[in-house]
C-alpha cells in the first residue's frame, strides 16, 4: 500500500467519526483508544531513543529489513501513543526515501493540529522529524553497506 493510501485510510475513518466527535474531549479519547492499540514494548524506553520533550515522554526507534524502514515506539501519555500510532501506520514498511520525500498532508485533514496545544503540536513535529531522521540514518547505513 502506497503512503498516501495509508494517509487517505486514516482521513476517512477520521471522517466517518466526525459526525460523532463534537467536541474535543471525544477527539482526544479516540486517540488514546487508538493508543491502547500500539503494542506495548518496555525495552525500547531508552535514553538513546527517547524524543527529549517538554510535557511527554516518548520512545522511537527504527530498523531496516530488506530494504524498508519499521518503526517501534511508545509513550507514558495515552494521546500521543495514538498519535504516536498514526504516523507508525503511515511511515512503518517504506522506504526511507519514501519517508524522506512524503508528504504528510492527513494531520491536516483530521485536523490534529487545530486541536492540540502548542505543546503538542511541537511534540508532533518532534516525532515527525525524528522519523524522517531515522530513515535517513538507515538510509545512508544502507549506502554504505552497498
Amino acid at each position: 500500500m502506497h503512503l498516501n493510501k495509508a494517509q487517505d485510510i486514516i482521513i476517512e475513518e477520521f471522517e466517518a467519526l466526525f459526525d460523532n466527535l463534537k467536541n474535543k474531549r471525544q477527539y482526544f479519547r479516540y486517540l488514546a483508544d487508538l493508543g491502547a492499540q500500539l503494542p506495548t514494548d518496555t525495552s525500547i524506553r531508552t535514553d538513546e531513543k527517547l524524543i527529549h520533550l517538554s510535557k511527554s515522554r516518548i520512545w522511537l526507534d527504527a530498523e531496516c529489513r530488506d530494504g524498508k524502514v519499521y518503526y517501534s515506539g511508545d509513550s507514558d501519555n495515552s494521546i500521543m501513543r495514538g498519535i504516536l500510532f498514526l504516523f507508525l501506520k503511515v511511515f512503518s514498511g517504506r522506504t526511507p526515501q519514501e519517508i524522506i520525500d512524503s508528504d504528510i498532508y492527513f494531520t491536516n485533514e483530521i485536523e490534529l493540529f487545530e486541536n492540540l496545544s502548542p505543546e503538542r503540536r511541537k511534540e508532533v513535529s518532534s516525532i515527525l522529524v525524528r522519523i524522517r531522521s531515522l530513515a535517513a540514518g538507515l538510509q545512508a547505513h544502507m549506502l554504505k553497506s552497498a
